[in-house]
This record gives C-alpha cells, sequence and structure tokens, in this order.
C-alpha cells in the first residue's frame, strides 16, 4: 500500500500528464509548456489562458475516470531523463571499459544509443509503476488559480481525493 502523500502525488502527476496532453492535442497549449506535482495539486505552465488550463485539467479528469490511463504517461517526463542519463551512463561505463581513447568514444557511442533507444519505453515503464497512478476515483479538482499570468502564465490546480461512506 503506497503511503498517502505519495499517492496523492503520484495521482495528480498523472492528472498533471492528462492536462498537458489535453493542452497540446487541442493546440491551447505552445511551448514552453510544463507541469509539476504536489500532494495537494500540481501546477501548469505555458502559454495557455488560465481558463484553457482549468478546462483542460476538468477534461483530463473526465477522461482518466472513464479509463484513459495512457494519457497520465508522458514522453516529456522527466523521468524519461533520468532513465536516458542513467542507462546510458551505465552502458558507458560497461563498454567503455579498457584504456585509451577508443574505449572511451566506443563507451560513448554506445552509451547514446542505450539512451536513445531504452530511455521513451523505460520510462514509460518507470512512470506506470513508479511515478504515476492514473486511478482518479473520488478525485476531484477543488480550483484553479492563477499564479503568474504573463508572458507565461502558471496556473495552480488544487486536487482532493473524497472517499465515499456510502454503504
Amino acid at each position: 500500500m503506497t503511503v498517502g502523500w505519495i499517492d496523492r502525488i503520484r495521482r495528480n502527476h498523472a492528472l498533471e500528464h492528462a492536462t498537458v496532453s489535453r493542452l497540446l492535442e487541442t493546440g491551447t497549449g505552445l511551448p514552453p509548456l510544463g507541469g509539476y506535482s504536489f500532494p495537494g495539486g500540481f501546477i501548469v505552465w505555458g502559454k495557455a489562458s488560465p481558463e484553457e488550463v482549468s478546462s483542460a485539467a476538468q477534461d483530463a479528469l473526465h477522461l482518466l475516470k472513464q479509463g484513459h490511463s495512457d494519457l497520465g504517461v508522458s514522453p516529456y517526463c522527466g523521468t524519461n531523463i533520468v532513465a536516458a542519463a542513467v542507462l546510458g551512463g551505465l552502458a558507458a561505463c560497461i563498454a567503455g571499459r579498457g584504456r585509451g581513447l577508443w574505449p572511451m568514444l566506443r563507451g560513448a557511442a554506445v552509451g547514446l544509443i542505450v539512451a536513445g533507444t531504452l530511455s521513451q519505453p523505460v520510462g514509460k515503464l518507470i512512470q506506470r509503476r513508479l511515478t504515476i497512478n492514473a486511478d482518479q476515483a473520488g478525485v476531484e479538482i477543488r480550483s484553479a488559480r492563477v499564479l503568474k499570468k504573463a508572458p507565461v502564465s502558471i496556473v495552480w490546480i488544487s486536487t482532493a481525493r473524497v472517499i465515499s461512506t456510502d454503504l
């Protein structure tokens, strides 16, 4: 069982990814665009208006609740960057054993190839298993608040998980 605050971050992380995905799909979100998740919600920054971010978050929550868990996994997540760095570094260390220029170049080349090839699938696997939870049962968006408006808006989306006590 996941610790409460970690699970809230994981759920918000999936909702943040899905919100950014909706902004990109509708064309309202243009780079720079990103987000960051916390136990009580998440922020989205970008050139989308606060209203567009709020609407995308509501739409994303609805879609995740309908079972579109794929929206919670992002190819742009920092998890993929970490996966690339770790995989590439390990591959470079293993392939670059030995002395001289050739082993170092071989290690660098292998590291780049491994990182480029495996970072996306491994990053997505890590997201699904560790950094996100696309199950939004009981999650609701409480509010959307503008933290900064221009030139890049920063919007705080406050979330809560309401557990039904109906028997």
